[in-house]
């Protein structure tokens, strides 16, 4: 059982909340977004403000007095010393909470925002400082947001612990940017009302002593029925496929950086969703203690004795082939990828297979093909002679082989407040490169039988269906919330032919590491490449049996391959783990094996691609193929096409999404405009009406219009002697002209969106409009004036 509280965070005030970056010469700072355009509000600026709310609150005198209670702040947010009991989520746009299946990049910045323009002052001269002009996002103040406070526990101390995060969140009244100059002024309130009221009556009851109920404990997960295991639980014969849909950012960090940047991985190994797994169900049952001996010996039983073993989860590609279903619940469908082996080169400027959708492929070629090439054989043909590149990122696995390129990732910055001034710290920024979310990832699972995943699935607390997860770091901040669906299956996902079709010669294998591998010696020393002696141990040969990495006619050896270190947290412990060094996924090489026969090898190989190599195994390291279909065109190879609508959003219409539609509808529109009539300087201003206009129609924007460059609209009657003609009327009219087509277009456009009616869908719709005619203006007025 858990304590889920759900929030809304109710603006009475444009905020800002920060992303980092600015966007090209227009914003300095711009409005943090998810990959779909959405504004969010990331769980540790949450989480921080919270805890600073709840600091504040305890400071009170009807706090002080109260036993124990400075506890509540460690217990909840954390400290060095005490594990955080509490996940604050990320907060989206109320009917908005989950990311798009497919980001929508254009024109996000017009969307849910405007734009301000401000100046730093010197306090000594109370003049505009020179070069201190900046502008930033301003969020509009008209969105709710919702965002979830929850705790794996649900005992009396998490209940009290609810009152005081409910306590803190209605203290709160202003986040972001500015927060003490007037911005992000707002109400933080749990959506269930009552359960608000009751959760504050509570705590107001024990301020004053009174005695307060508290509800039953949680039933005990726990039961006396042991875990039957056969005599070899190694021999796995379940078999499940693991769909991953990323709700939060995602960082699995590739090592414990020295410095502040943290990247991600580009997939997620099968090690972490093992420790998900893991942690889950030691929360369910508080830890294990003694008092639970049995669960603890079927914990261990489950994770300890080779009875589950995860393989990494690899992207899925996204299928677009169908426009008019695109991103539709009920057909979204993808395919499945592998990582791009490392002798795999392709041309330095048209990379990627023959046949996919670009204007010029060169093609891939094998470096274990007894080649060494190194400039692309077309362009040397053609031109100049091009070197050639290792093929990055993921190969999709469907019909034939496409190069895709790597995950999308999004970079974040974080920063760290001093608790005594309220103020950032000198040096504490830092950055988190994660993927995007709204990405799929698959993998599989496998067990010794059907009943060691229903013990897990029970101790876990999974359910049929969809499942939420938490993967990764920074996931108590709004970070690696993941939904997941796990689905029986009797195939692999990256199922290959028999081995026997596949090997046709003891000469001339290649061997292609599916997943990273982590190799020792008889002395614990990590292999950082292939070699004869470990490849005889791991491939199980007999001693009688030599195998030999092939060398190209130059006498170089065949053999592909890298490192990275792995590196892990226990969390139990609280302390770092064991370094391990690991050849990476990709890695290849061509052996010939001597002194046995095919049919003998085919069953030793037959044998490790089933096992794996190496150690850790059972978190998906070691996984091997020999001869993958990889080299021949995916000859042999079935990976059918995923569907992936039991995981795709509800993607119901919500006005945040209606107008991001619209906005990238108005945007195309322009696209296929015209702008050549507004090449003048003048038509600047025309750009400035139209970017504070407030009209709804497209009469009464051009009667405002039809002022410009009129004595009249200013001073209320004609300025006498005046004989210079208006150019708005004259040479600039067919710009007025342009721009009244433009304005039909735009009542056009949201007439379709059913936005006619929308003040803010007028007023982004203007902004862009007059950002494209104050783009060609200035650059006019740069050249040198008028034409």
């Amino acid at each position: 059982m858990s304590i889920r509280l759900e929030f809304e965070i109710t603006f009475k005030s444009d905020y800002h909340v920060g992303a980092g970056h600015g966007l090209g010469l227009q914003v300095d700072s711009a409005l943090l977004r998810d990959p779909d355009g959405v504004p969010v509000i990331r769980g540790t600026v949450l989480a921080g403000l919270l805890r600073e709310s709840l600091a504040n609150l305890l400071a009170l005198q009807p706090f002080v007095r109260q036993p124990n209670c400075q506890q509540f702040l460690e217990r909840i947010f954390g400290s060095p010393r005490q594990l955080k009991r509490w996940r604050i989520s990320s907060a989206r746009p109320a009917g908005s909470l989950i990311p798009q299946v497919l980001p929508q990049k254009q024109s996000t910045k017009f969307m849910a925002a405007q734009t301000t323009t401000r100046a730093r002052i010197n306090p000594r001269t109370r003049r505009v400082e020179e070069n201190k002009l900046f502008t930033h996002e301003d969020g509009d103040g008209s969105l709710r947001f919702r965002f979830v406070a929850e705790c794996e526990r649900d005992d009396a101390i998490a209940q009290q612990e609810a009152e005081y995060i409910v306590a803190a969140a209605r203290m709160l009244r202003s986040l972001g940017a500015g927060k003490r100059r007037g911005y992000g002024e707002c109400e933080i309130h749990l959506v269930d009302r009552n359960r608000e009221s009751d959760l504050l009556t509570r705590l107001a009851k024990r301020l004053k002593g009174e005695t307060v109920p508290e509800s039953a404990p949680a039933p005990s997960h726990d039961e006396t029925k042991p875990l039957h295991l056969p005599a070899d639980p190694g021999n796995h014969t379940y078999r499940l496929r693991v769909l991953i849909r990323l709700d939060e950012p995602l960082l699995i960090a590739r090592r414990a950086e020295a410095g502040n940047q943290y990247e991600t991985l580009e997939m997620i190994p099968g090690s972490v969703l093992r420790g998900a797994l893991a942690w889950r169900m030691t929360h369910r049952h508080g830890g294990f203690t003694n008092s639970h001996p049995a669960a603890f010996n079927r914990f261990v039983a489950l994770f300890f004795n080779d009875t589950v073993r995860f393989s990494p989860l690899m992207p899925v590609e996204l299928d677009l082939g169908d426009k008019d279903n695109k991103g539709k619940k009920d057909n979204l469908k993808g395919y499945a990828t592998i990582i791009a082996p490392r002798d795999l080169v392709t041309c330095e400027l048209y990379p990627g297979y023959v046949g996919e959708n670009s204007d010029e492929i060169h093609g891939i070629w094998s470096l274990l093909d007894d080649t060494n090439h190194t400039k692309c054989l077309i362009c040397g043909r053609k031109a100049a002679s091009v070197k050639l590149k290792t093929l990055d990122g993921f190969i999709t696995l469907a019909g034939v082989p496409r190069s895709r390129h790597k995950p999308n990732q999004t970079i974040e910055m974080h920063i760290r407040i001093d608790p005594n001034s309220g103020r950032v710290r000198t040096g504490d920024l830092y950055g988190y490169v994660a993927l995007e979310p709204g990405q799929y990832f698959v993998g599989e699972i496998t067990c010794t039988n059907s009943d060691v995943w229903q013990e897990l699935r029970r101790m876990a607390g999974l359910q049929e269906g969809v499942n939420e997860l938490k993967l990764g770091k920074a996931t108590q901040r709004g970070y690696g919330k993941v939904s997941v669906v796990f689905a029986p299956i009797d195939t692999p996902i990256f199922h290959l032919q028999d081995l026997s079709q596949r090997l046709d010669s003891t000469d001339h294998v290649r061997m292609l590491l599916l997943s990273d591998a982590i190799v020792v010696d008889q002395w614990g020393r990590f292999w950082r490449g292939f070699d004869p002696a470990w490849l005889q141990r791991e491939l199980g040969l007999p001693s009688n049996v030599t195998v030999e990495i092939d060398r190209n006619p130059q006498g170089e050896l065949l053999a592909f391959s890298a490192t990275r270190a792995v590196d892990a947290f226990n969390n139990k412990l609280g302390l770092p783990r064991s370094r391990d060094v690991a050849i990476v996924a990709g890695s290849s090489v061509r052996l010939s094996f001597k002194g046995i026969e095919l049919d003998a090898l085919v069953q030793r190989l037959q044998a490790v691609e089933n096992r794996g190599i190496g150690l850790r195994r059972e978190e998906g390291f070691g996984r091997v193929a020999f001869n993958h279909p990889i080299y021949r065109q995916l000859e042999g190879i079935d990976s059918p096409m995923l569907d992936l609508s039991s995981l795709a959003p509800a993607g119901e219409i919500t006005p945040l999404t209606k107008m991001l539609d619209f906005s990238q509808a108005w945007v195309k529109t322009l696209d296929d405009a015209s702008f050549d009539v507004f090449a003048d300087e003048r038509f600047e201003a025309v750009a400035r009406l139209l970017h504070v206009s407030r009209h709804t129609s497209v009469a009464a924007i051009m009667n405002e219009l039809q002022t410009l460059g009129e004595p009249a609209a200013l001073l209320g009657k004609p300025l006498s002697g005046r004989d210079k003609p208006n150019f708005f009327a004259t040479d600039g009219k067919p710009g007025m002209d342009a721009i009244e087509k433009l304005l039909g277009l735009l009542a056009e456009t949201l007439k379709q969106k059913k936005l006619e009616q929308h003040p803010q869908a007028w007023r982004i719709g203007l902004q862009i409009l007059a950002a494209r005619i104050a783009g060609l203006a200035r650059q006019q007025a740069l050249k040198g004036g008028r034409r």
